[in-house]
């Protein structure tokens, strides 16, 4: 799994660097509604770890072709050399993290969008508190609502229902959900949103690390480096 989870984060990486050469959002073009069930289903500390070996691999290559072009004669520019690798590096490992997050979000926002949607359709307590539950998760600002193609506002229970048994593999869900069995929609309701509310403490965690490697420290070592090379 290892090496799909690093081809999707170098698909990634390209894509953004093309976005930025075109000034074009690529991202935007992509199937808003899609996601990546194998990257969404991994541990954190193997998402952190493959983004790391992304951001050391393209860190170490950068390094050598520093010493290759410019050798090792001139102390300062080697040492410019590997501060704005280190730079690289967290830059490349923030944009291998948010292969995930944004699979993550869009996988959040969907099936949040869903249970929402089937919640307006019932006016009982029980489906009041969990359509409530629902807005609180929207409440979070990478949380939209993102019904799937097949699904629509004014869709039917039993259309809904449909497309909840034939996904349910996707939130692990072993019990098949009955069109007409208002008690197997809420069993299954409540246990897609403890689901919901696990994945969304995951991508909290995630998203921190993305925002600690992508922000500040990478900017301290590119500025240095640039002025050690500047001045040697």
């Amino acid at each position: 799994m290892a090496p799909y989870i690093l081809k999707e984060m170098f698909q990634h990486l390209l894509t953004r660097l093309l976005s930025t050469l075109i000034l074009v959002d690529l991202l935007k073009k992509r199937e808003q509604h899609t996601y990546d069930m194998a990257l969404i289903a991994q541990k954190e500390r193997t998402i952190a770890v493959n983004a790391l070996i992304l951001g050391a691999a393209f860190g170490a290559l950068a390094i050598w072709l520093v010493l290759i072009i410019k050798g090792s004669g001139n102390i300062m520019i080697v040492i410019a050399g590997i501060l704005l690798s280190f730079g690289l590096v967290q830059q490349i490992v923030s944009v291998g993290l948010d292969t995930v997050t944004m699979n993550l979000g869009r996988f959040m926002s969907s099936w949040n969008s869903i249970l929402n949607t089937l919640a307006k359709h019932h006016n009982t307590p029980e489906w009041r508190r969990l359509r409530d539950e629902t807005e609180e998760i929207f409440v979070f600002p990478q949380i939209i609502h993102a019904l799937p193609y097949n699904i629509k506002e004014n869709s039917s229970v039993e259309a809904i229902t449909s497309y909840l048994d034939e996904h349910r593999w996707e939130l692990g869900y072993p019990q098949t959900i009955f069109r007409h069995d208002e008690k197997s929609l809420l069993s299954f309701s409540n246990y897609a949103i403890e689901i919901l509310r696990d994945r969304m403490d995951v991508y909290d965690r995630l998203l921190t690390m993305q925002q600690r490697t992508g922000t500040v420290n990478p900017v301290v070592f590119v500025a240095a480096g640039t002025l050690i090379w500047l001045l040697s």
